[in-house]
């Protein structure tokens, strides 16, 4: 298994654990690679820190109307 293909695996699973959508991940991972010319393995890399530093908790916790729920 590559490194890339490993991350992607850890993407998926931090997904799943944490009740987040993995379509809306890979398309941040998308945005990183396209518009920012990021490798997919430093994109994949940086999605995941996301989770490690909690970033993504913070943002879930916010509601639409950008109020704390």
């Amino acid at each position: 298994m590559t490194k890339v293909e490993s991350l992607r695996l850890e993407l998926e699973r931090m997904c799943n654990e944490t009740q987040t959508r993995l379509s809306g991940m890979q398309k941040l991972v998308e945005y990183y690679i396209t518009s920012l010319g990021w490798s997919e393995e430093k994109a994949l890399q940086y999605a995941l820190a996301l989770f490690h530093n909690g970033t993504v908790t913070q943002i879930k916790l916010l509601g639409k109307d950008g109020e704390e729920l």
